[in-house]
C-alpha cells in the first residue's frame, strides 16, 4: 500500500513528467498552478509517495465560487433563497497515470472534502461543485454521493447537508 503526503503545492516537485491522460491537466499543474496561487485564484494541493515527495502522484485545486439557485436541484433548490449561493469549487483533480488503480483519485477527492468541511465553520457554502471532464469522471464523482446540476450535467454537486456536523 502507497502512503502519499498531500501537502500544498511547491516548486520543488518535478511536474515535468506529470501526465494523468488529459492535456489539459497536465499543461495546468505545469504551466499555471503556481500562476493561479500567486494571483489568490486557487489554492492548489499535491500529492506525493511517502517514499519520494519530489515525484507528483496526483494534485487538485479550490476556490470560492457561487451557483445560481435556480441551477440547483429542486431538492436543494427549495431550501434556499433565491439568488447565488456560495459554494466551494473542486477545479481540478488529476491523477498521474502511473499511480491509476491505487485509489489515490478517491484520495484526494476526501481530502478536498476534509478541507472544505473544516473551512465550512468559518465560511459558509452550500455545497461542493466539481466539473467532470467525461462520463468516467462523472461516474466517479457520482459514486461519492455528488448530484449532476439539472441544466449543467457536467457540473455536479455535493450538498452541504451530506456533509454538515
Amino acid at each position: 500500500m502507497i502512503i502519499y503526503d498531500i501537502r500544498s503545492f511547491d516548486k520543488a516537485v518535478d511536474t515535468t513528467f506529470f501526465s494523468c491522460g488529459q492535456i489539459q491537466l497536465d499543461q495546468y499543474i505545469r504551466l499555471y498552478a503556481s500562476q493561479d496561487i500567486r494571483r489568490n485564484v486557487a489554492r492548489v494541493f499535491i500529492a506525493t509517495p511517502e517514499y519520494d515527495t519530489n515525484q507528483l502522484a496526483g494534485f487538485f485545486t479550490l476556490s470560492a465560487g457561487s451557483v445560481s439557485c435556480s441551477d440547483l436541484p429542486e431538492t436543494l433548490a427549495k431550501t434556499l433563497h433565491r439568488y447565488p449561493v456560495p459554494v466551494a469549487l473542486i477545479g481540478r483533480l488529476a491523477v498521474s497515470m502511473s499511480f491509476h488503480g491505487k485509489g489515490l483519485g478517491s484520495i484526494l477527492l476526501a481530502d478536498a472534502c476534509q478541507k472544505v468541511i473544516n473551512a465550512s465553520h468559518i465560511l459558509a457554502v452550500a455545497g461542493i461543485i466539481v466539473d467532470a471532464k467525461d462520463n468516467t469522471a462523472a461516474s466517479f464523482y457520482t459514486h461519492f454521493g455528488f448530484i449532476p446540476l439539472p441544466s449543467q450535467p457536467a457540473k455536479l454537486i455535493l450538498p452541504a447537508s451530506t456533509f454538515r456536523v
